[in-house]
């Protein structure tokens, strides 16, 4: 079994670097490759950065893509050198030490699984959304809001064949870990949570896993949001069209109650009709 951490690293996440790298240092287990797509990183800076934690990786330079088109070519370069299972990280985050050991022993007991996921804790240590569930098989779970990010996030590369990766090209939004995630719900295939390990979200500008502000802003964007989201998957299954007929406009929702509940876009509910 060829495991291997991969991630997108780009010029703004250089500060969060070391914290990444330190934690990849950290894992208790050094069975797995670790694979870089460089978005805009000085490629002598990012290997001085490398060097300092005796990390070897393999860095593959592909400038000019949207970062959905970064995620898309990560899939595809595991998928082209026969690795088995990919686990992602996001380069401004970290991952616990026993990240890595943990997802390959349940890849291993769970071959029939095609992805898996972990909890998300913040840069405190908390807990950053409720309970997530053992299992997902249906994509209605996560139809409303969202669960499963590429930070968190594992990938059964036996599962996933090229076809499927080409397809994902159609994409042209931005929340592109929705729309995959979806996408591997839809084709029929399962995810599983791995216990006893997480990746450190750190909130910024650009991350907002978590945040429950209902501000005029924030509410607009999510139904910006979805709006986009459904209409990307519409033609793969009716419930997305009907989704789209729901936050047609902003009056044909209400304010979910996110008091226990902090999934990725959980600040406006449908109003069923």
């Amino acid at each position: 079994m060829r495991a291997v951490l991969g991630s997108v690293v780009y010029r703004k996440a250089e500060a969060y670097l070391n914290d990444f790298f330190q934690s990849i240092a950290e894992q208790t287990t050094d069975d797995f490759s670790l694979l870089l797509l460089n978005d805009d990183m000085d490629p002598q800076e990012l290997r001085r950065i490398l060097s300092g934690y005796s990390l070897s990786a393999e860095v593959i330079f592909v400038p000019g893509k949207t970062p959905a088109q970064l995620r898309i070519e990560l899939l595809r370069q595991a998928k082209q050198r026969r690795v088995d299972l990919l686990i992602l990280g996001d380069c401004d985050d970290r991952l616990s030490g026993t990240r890595v050991a943990r997802v390959k022993r349940v890849w291993t007991e769970n071959p029939e699984d095609t992805f898996f996921y972990n909890e998300l804790r913040s840069m405190r240590g908390a807990r950053m959304m409720p309970e997530l569930p053992k299992k997902v098989c249906d994509f209605k779970e996560i139809g409303e809001c969202n669960f499963l990010g590429l930070s968190n996030a594992a990938f059964n590369m036996r599962k996933i064949c090229f076809d499927f990766i080409d397809s994902l090209e159609e994409f042209s939004y931005e929340i592109f870990d929705w729309y995959l995630f979806s996408r591997l719900l839809l084709e029929g295939f399962c995810g599983r949570k791995v216990e006893d390990c997480f990746t450190v979200y750190r909130l910024h500008a650009n991350n907002i896993a978590g945040e429950t502000n209902f501000s005029e802003t924030n509410i607009r964007r999510e139904l910006e949001v979805k709006q986009k989201h459904y209409a990307s998957l519409k033609k793969y299954h009716a419930y997305y069209a009907e989704k789209c007929r729901q936050y047609q406009k902003l009056e044909n929702c209400e304010r979910a109650d996110a008091r226990d509940t902090y999934f990725w876009w959980n600040l406006l509910k449908a109003i069923e009709n």
